[in-house]
C-alpha cells in the first residue's frame, strides 16, 4: 500500500494521469467528424453518373455492364495513382500538374449564364464603341478591259478610250476582244475593295467608287495600264445596323464580358497573397512594370 502511494505521490505519475484525464474529457467533448479514411476509394453516385453520361454522349448509347466496370476500374486506377503520387509528392513543382490545375480554376472562374446574358441596350452600347472593328468596306461587281500602257506605236490610254467609243455605240459587246492579254480576272464577282486593292491597286478602286453603275466607264489607270470597267453592282460600306450583325456583336460582347469577370475574380483571389519577386544579381533584363508586385 505505502508502495501504491509512493508511486501515486511521484510528479511524472500525477502529470501523466492529468493529461490522461484531459485528453479522455477533450476525445468525450469534441465534436468534429472523424478524419477521412485515406485508404478508402469510394466510387459515388456523382462519380457514378458522370461515367455513364460522358459515355452514353460520346457513343450515343448507355454502357454495358462490362464497360462500366471498366470505367469504375479507370476511376480507381486513376485515384489510386494520385494519391500515391501525393505521397511522393510528385505534384509539387510539376510543371503540368500546375497548368492543369490553373486550368481547372479557370474553369471555375467561368461567367455563369447570367453574367453572360446582355441587358437592354448593352449589345447598342458595345456596338457604338467598338464602331470601327465592325465597319464594313464597299464592295463591287464589275468587268474589266485591259490595255497595256507600253503598246508599239501606240498608248493605252488611246486605245482604251477608242475602244470605250466602240462599247457604249454596242452595249451587247463583252469587250474581251479589244483589250490586251492579261492575268487580272476579266470579271469580278461581288468583292470587297480592300481585296479589289490587293489585286489592282489603290489608285483604281478610288476611281472605282466613282464609277457609274450599269454602264462602261474609263479608262481608269492601275499599276498595270489601264482599264474600261463596267460596274455590275456597287454596295456602299460603312457601319452596319446590329439587327445585320447582332450574332457577331453578341459574341465579342460575351468573349470581352468572360475575360472581365475572369480577371476580376482572380484579382479578388491573388489579393489574398503577398507576392514577391526576387531576381538575381546576375540576371540581366529589360525594365518591366511591376505594378501590384511588391
Amino acid at each position: 500500500m505505502n508502495a501504491v502511494r509512493k508511486i501515486l505521490s511521484e510528479p511524472l505519475v500525477q502529470f501523466l494521469f492529468l493529461g490522461g484525464v484531459v485528453f479522455g474529457v477533450y476525445s468525450v467533448m469534441d465534436s468534429s467528424p472523424p478524419a477521412a479514411n485515406k485508404r478508402l476509394i469510394e466510387v459515388g453516385g456523382g462519380q457514378f453518373a458522370q461515367m455513364v453520361e460522358t459515355f452514353s454522349k460520346t457513343w450515343q448509347r448507355p454502357p454495358t455492364q462490362a464497360e462500366l466496370k471498366g470505367l469504375i476500374d479507370s476511376y480507381v486506377k486513376e485515384e489510386v495513382f494520385y494519391r500515391e503520387g501525393q505521397k511522393m509528392g510528385l505534384d509539387q513543382n510539376d510543371t503540368v500538374f500546375r497548368r492543369r490545375m490553373q486550368q481547372k480554376m479557370e474553369f471555375l472562374l467561368e461567367p455563369s449564364v447570367e453574367e453572360l446574358t446582355p441587358k437592354p441596350g448593352e449589345l447598342e452600347s458595345y456596338l457604338k464603341a467598338h464602331a470601327e472593328d465592325y465597319r464594313l468596306p464597299p464592295q463591287f461587281a464589275f468587268r474589266q478591259v485591259f490595255f497595256k500602257s507600253d503598246r508599239t506605236g501606240d498608248k493605252g490610254e488611246t486605245a482604251a478610250a477608242l475602244a470605250l467609243a466602240t462599247l457604249k455605240a454596242d452595249a451587247a459587246m463583252s469587250g474581251s476582244s479589244l483589250g490586251d492579254t492579261t492575268l487580272l480576272p476579266l470579271r469580278m464577282d461581288l468583292t470587297s475593295a480592300d481585296l479589289i486593292a490587293a489585286r489592282f491597286d489603290e489608285g483604281f478602286v478610288k476611281e472605282l467608287s466613282s464609277a457609274p453603275t450599269g454602264q462602261w466607264f474609263g479608262p481608269m489607270r492601275s499599276q498595270y495600264g489601264s482599264h474600261l470597267v463596267l460596274v455590275e453592282e456597287a454596295i456602299t460600306g460603312g457601319a452596319p445596323s446590329l439587327d445585320d450583325i447582332k450574332a457577331a456583336v453578341q459574341l465579342d460582347w460575351e468573349s470581352g464580358r468572360r475575360k472581365e469577370v475572369a480577371d476580376r475574380r482572380y484579382t479578388e483571389m491573388k489579393r489574398q497573397y503577398e507576392v514577391k519577386v526576387l531576381i538575381p544579381t546576375d540576371v540581366t533584363a529589360s525594365p518591366v512594370e511591376t505594378s501590384g508586385v511588391q
